[in-house]
């Protein structure tokens, strides 16, 4: 029963059908359902931490840092594990897997782990990198090679034109409805460039850099905003072309 035949059916019959009921609920409820269908890709988050002078790291080779320089705090990192358990798959770039070395799985929260994803178009990351540790079924986007290794699948792409077009249609060829975006600046800022996204999650937090890598913008989007202290606080998402929710960090 689908494109209004069964409800004309059921009114032929002489049944009184009522329609539009919690419309907007049901909207929000299977966006991720809608938008694989009817976008004909997988349903995009964008998620990123930034300072509250607007940067999301410092310059890591100038300031001699090798580790993650967090800006968010314990309770937002639990959330996003939840979100990440809600979720998918899980996609970041080159420079966030080098710098950060990330898991991209699911510990601080119950649930499976999402399908995790890299874009290494020149397939430069060492292999002692947690995405190569086989405890997670792992895709490698590059232009090079088609092949298995263990849970590791290498995927290749045509980077000639629109990358992020054709890594969704792949994951839209496979399935699958939702993507978590982790990256960095670059990545982001391209799914911001070409419209491909539908969501984006910002933590803002108290620290301030002062410089440093610049956090990605979204211009003409009002978003909600929710202040996490000793709680979380979720928000109820209208489903219109875009939405972007903003968080506060407080300690």
């Amino acid at each position: 029963m689908v494109s209004g035949k069964g409800i004309r059916r059921l009114e032929q019959a002489g049944v009184k059908v009522t329609t539009g009921v919690l419309q907007d609920q049901c909207q929000v409820l299977n966006r991720r359902f809608f938008t694989f269908h009817n976008r004909k890709r997988p349903f995009v988050i964008l998620k990123w931490a930034q300072t509250s002078d607007g940067y999301i790291d410092v310059l890591r080779e100038k300031a001699g840092i090798e580790e993650p320089n967090w800006i968010s705090n314990e309770i937002s990192r639990i959330l996003v594990h939840k979100w990440r358990s809600e979720e998918q798959s899980i996609l970041v770039g080159t420079q966030t897997a080098l710098l950060d070395n990330p898991m991209l799985n699911v510990r601080q929260w119950p649930g499976n782990s999402p399908l995790r994803m890299v874009i290494d178009r020149k397939l430069r990351l060492p292999k002692n990198l947690y995405l190569f540790d086989n405890t997670v079924p792992t895709l490698v986007f590059n232009e090079t090679k088609d092949e298995q290794e263990g849970h590791t699948t290498y995927v290749k792409l045509n980077f000639n034109g629109s990358v992020l077009e054709s890594l969704l249609q792949y994951l839209y060829d496979k399935g699958l409805q939702s993507v978590l975006v982790e990256g960095g600046q670059i990545l982001i800022n391209s799914f911001i460039r070409e419209n491909l996204w539908d969501e984006a999650r910002v933590f803002t937090g108290t620290k301030e850099f002062g410089a440093g890598v610049h956090a990605p913008v979204i211009r003409q989007v009002s978003p909600e905003q929710y202040r996490i202290r000793k709680m979380f606080y979720f928000s109820t998402i209208i489903n219109n072309q875009f939405t972007l929710i903003s968080y506060s960090l407080h300690n």
